[in-house]
Formats: C-alpha cells, structure tokens, sequence
C-alpha cells in the first residue's frame, strides 16, 4: 500500500527546497527526497507536530558532528506554518536492516569486520562529542556503495548518568535497548550494548532475544542471558562481554569493543594500537597503504595472515575504512553491495509463482462482476491465460541481467513466450484437428499423422499466435518486474499493457473469442506480475535524521 505524505512532488512548503517525492515515514515525521534551489540533492525531514521537542533537541545535538559513517545534518529550518524541517544528507543505498532481511543466516565475515569497524568508528565519534545515540539498530544504519552511515539522532542525548521521569524511559527499540534503560541511565553503554546486539545479529541472521511483544522482549534483556551456541565459537566471549546485564562490565568505549572483534580476524595479534581519544577519527590499516597515484602489485603478507592460530578468522585483503576518491586513485575496487545470488532469484521466484494465481483471481473476478453474464469457460481461459503469461514474465525477469541498451535479445524471448501462450489460447478455445475424410475439403492441408487443417482454423490460429507474440514482444515486461522499480505496483505499465493490446486488436480472431480476451488477459498479467514479482525498492535509501 501506498504511503501517504503531507506534500506532493514539486511543492516547495520550505523555501529553497522543491519536494521530489516522499521516501520515507516514522513515528516522528516524514522524510522527502529534495532539490534545493542550487541543485544539491538532499533528504529533508518534516516534524510532526506533538513530537518536535525530543527530535529537535537530539538534532540539535548532531546538527555540527561530521564523521564519515555519520549521516550528515546539515540545518535545521522553520517553514512559514510553523513546522520544523531538518535538512540532511540524502543517502543513495540501503539500511542494514534490508541487507539482514536479505541473509537470514548472517553476512560473509569480511563484511561483518568492514562494517562493525566502521559502526564502532561511528559510535565511538558521537561518545567522543558527548552525545549518545540511544536508538541504534540496523533500520537506523544505511549501507552506501558499501560504506556504512549511521543515522536517525532523534533520540540521541547528552550522556549522563541517569535521568529522572518516566518520559526518558523505555525510548528506544527493544530488540536493542540496553537492560538498564529501565532505570532511566543513558551512557555509552547502552550504544555498547546495542552494538553487540547488532554484530550478533549480523553473525546468525537472528536476534538474541525475541517476544510476542516489545514488554516481553525488554523482559527477556533484564532477565535473560543471550544464547551465544548459535555464534562461531570465536564470537563467544566478545559478543558475551558486550551483552552483559551489568554495564561496568561491558567494553568501556566503542574502541575496545572494535579492537576485541577485530583480534577475532587477527588471531588475537592487534596490527595497530590505538588511544581510545582518537579512535573515532582513526582509520585501522589491515593492509600497508598502497601509495597513492599508482597500482601496486599484491605482495604474500598483504593477503595472507601470519600465524593464525585454528579456529580464527581469515581476515580479508582491503581495508576496514577507505573513501571512494582514494579507492578511485589506488585504482582498487570499493566493497560494494552483497549480490543477489542465483539461490536468492530462485526463493523469490517460487514464492511470486504462489502468489500470482491469487492475483490474477482476484482480478478476473469483477469483470463477472460488471461484464453482466459472462460465460464460465471464457472467465476460465481468461484466468489460465493471464496466469501462465504471468509466470513467464516473472521467469523473464529471472534470468541474468542483460544489457539495457540492447534489448532485442529479451524482446527476442518474449516473443517465444508470446506464441506459446497464443498456441495455448488457440487450444483453449476448443480448436482440434479432425482426422479421417469426413467433411474433408480440398483446400485442407493434411498432416503426416493423417490430421486435417482446414484453412479456417489455420488462419484463427496465425491470429491467435501473431497477436499474442507481437503484444508480449513488444512490451517492456523487464522493467514491470524489475525488483529495484520505484513502486511494487505501478500504472504506467498497466496502461502502456492496454494501449499496445489494443493497438493491435486488428490482429485479433474476432471469429474465436470477443477481443477483451486478449486485452484483458495482457492487463491482468501486467498487474500480477507486479504484485507476485520481488521487490527490494528503488536503490535511493530513505534516510532519517
């Protein structure tokens, strides 16, 4: 279902700004996709109403913190009805929540020690400016063209030792909320222990405590110890220490926390030594610097790890932090996004091919409906119809990416799929080939199987197969099923569905069947396989401040 925003696309509630579509909504405010007047692209989020003053006073506590793996904040503004707006970053990728969503059993382990090295140098910086962020969690954290950005601050307060009232307890999410929050104490503990809930997480693909409700859940953090048998046996203790009920005994700061997950990679050999003030600006080298300007061949002790004990973790060959200009100039690629692997394409086929059916059911269904009598067996081609051609293009969309400027290879295919649902039409309508001579005619072609063509089923079937092969043919089905379109369901394509099967409705066996057969088996299908197709949303990520 649609989200509903205040404003549409092309309004300008805050000056300088043009709203280009909304991205994103909270229980705080909704968030937009803008232009200013200088043609920056940003991310500018509206406040509502009853909920400003905890979101404007943890903004304004980050509204000058620069970091790397920080969404940037860049003003805080009032339009002229009153309400606040703040002007962010706008962050091209995807939330780390969506990556999870995407690996139930957890990340490859060289992305695990690239992105929790870039959390703990994040968190680490907020700790340094005194501010503690209070909500982390993976729909907070945006991962863009593989670096790893934190943001949402709306909870984020000055650290203090404890804060009185009821109204700064329970804040946060409970899957990752700390067990002393219950007390009302907001130190940089509870991002600590939050952090550790996250590399878990990102390990196993599971939470450590789950509930049929958020009560339940914070209960289970106040009373119960995380299974750590799920976790690699090097895991154990690092992840046990993060997560314990006692905040004095947790790591103290985000860098040590870091430097104990980063020892796992090492086997227990730390290749840098860092003073806990300056970690959050720091940059941990595991690999020596290539020199800039110039590529540098790959020498043995910059891939391989020298004396790994058994049972560690082979580090990886790049470096935990590393901006894209430098990557540019070393001539290095930069990790980027996880690739959706032939086992994913595959899940999500079998559950769009359940689904589709469904559908298209439900879309045959009022054509009864409004059409007044309609006959049973013509509801029934329409259904079967639209299904299988459904199917196919969904199947289409499977197949290995092909290139957007050369498209006559997919049209190619389409065509193919398009003949084979005509051939099936053609036999649905109840076309058979007699055998034998009676009623025979000269002008019927016989078969080697002694079968008898006549030319009157011979040019409805031409009919049936040159419509539905130019119409499947000349639609563009790849972007309908695309799992990066914009919306799950769009209009565009339904209505380009209906234009083109109406174009060649002078193709059409008018003899065989009323030509809203076809039109409507085209529209249905463009509609189901929309609907039953995968979608992961556009890759523009819906940041929030």
């Amino acid at each position: 279902m649609a989200m509903k925003f205040t404003y549409r696309s092309g309004q300008r509630p805050l000056d300088g700004f043009t709203l280009k579509r909304g991205v994103g909504q909270g229980a705080f405010g909704e968030v937009y996709f803008a232009i200013s007047d200088g043609g920056k692209e940003v991310a500018i989020k509206l406040l509502l109403r009853g909920h400003t003053d905890a979101e404007l006073r943890g903004v304004t506590h980050c509204i000058n913190l620069k970091h790397p793996n920080l969404v940037h904040l860049f003003d805080l503004r009032t339009d002229a009805r009153g309400d606040h707006w703040v002007v962010m970053e706008y962050v091209f990728g995807e939330s780390l929540a969506h990556v999870l969503n995407k690996h139930p059993t957890g990340l490859p382990t060289q992305v695990i020690r690239e992105w929790f090295a870039a959390l703990c140098r994040g968190v680490g910086y907020l700790h340094n400016q005194g501010v503690v962020h209070r909500d982390l969690k993976p729909g907070n954290i945006f991962i863009e063209h593989g670096f790893l950005k934190i943001g949402d601050y709306g909870l984020s307060r000055r650290i203090s030792g404890s804060e009185a009232g009821d109204l700064s307890r329970g804040i946060g999410t409970p899957y990752y909320m700390a067990p002393e929050i219950k007390n009302g104490n907001y130190t940089a503990s509870i991002d600590i222990y939050a952090c550790g809930i996250i590399l878990y997480e990102m390990i196993t693909g599971l939470r450590p405590f789950n509930g049929e409700t958020p009560y339940e859940v914070l209960i289970k953090h106040i009373t119960e110890t995380p299974d750590l048998t799920k976790l690699p046996a090097p895991y154990r203790e690092v992840v046990g220490r993060a997560l314990e009920k006692d905040p004095a005994k947790r790591y103290t700061t985000a860098a040590d926390l870091a430097r104990a997950v980063e020892e796992i990679f090492t086997g227990g050999r730390r290749e840098v030594s860092l003073p806990t003030a300056s970690f959050a600006d720091a940059v941990i080298p595991l690999t020596p610097p290539l020199p800039r300007g110039r590529p540098v061949a790959a020498t043995p002790s910059q891939t391989e790890p020298v004396n790994v004990p058994p049972g560690a973790v082979r580090p990886v060959a790049f470096p935990v932090s590393r901006d894209r200009d430098t990557a540019a100039k070393e001539k290095a690629p930069v990790p980027g996004p996880l690739t959706h692997t032939a086992r994913d394409r595959l899940t999500e086929l079998a559950g769009g091919v359940a689904l589709a059916p469904l559908v298209t059911a439900a879309c045959t269904a009022p054509w009864a409906v409004f059409q007044g009598p309609v006959p049973w067996t013509l509801l029934g081609r329409v259904f079967l119809l639209s299904t299988v051609l459904a199917w196919a293009v969904m199947i289409i969309g499977r197949l290995p990416k092909r290139s957007e400027s050369n498209p006559w290879s997919r049209r190619a295919i389409q065509l193919v799929v398009g003949l084979c649902v005509g051939t099936l039409a053609f036999w649905l309508d109840g076309w058979a080939l007699p055998t034998g001579t009676a009623n025979a005619s000269s002008g019927d072609i016989v078969l080697f199987t002694n079968h008898r063509i006549s030319q009157g089923t011979l040019t409805t079937g031409m009919k049936y197969l040159i419509y539905f092969g130019v119409t499947v043919a000349v639609f563009r089905w790849w972007t309908a099923t695309d799992r990066k379109r914009r919306e799950r369901v769009r209009f565009t394509p339904i209505i380009a569905a209906t234009f083109w099967s109406a174009i060649f409705l002078f193709l059409w066996p008018w003899e065989a069947a009323p030509a809203m057969t076809g039109v409507s088996v085209l529209v249905i299908a463009t509609i189901a396989a929309q609907v039953a197709s995968p979608w992961a949303g556009p890759p523009s990520l819906r940041p929030r401040g």
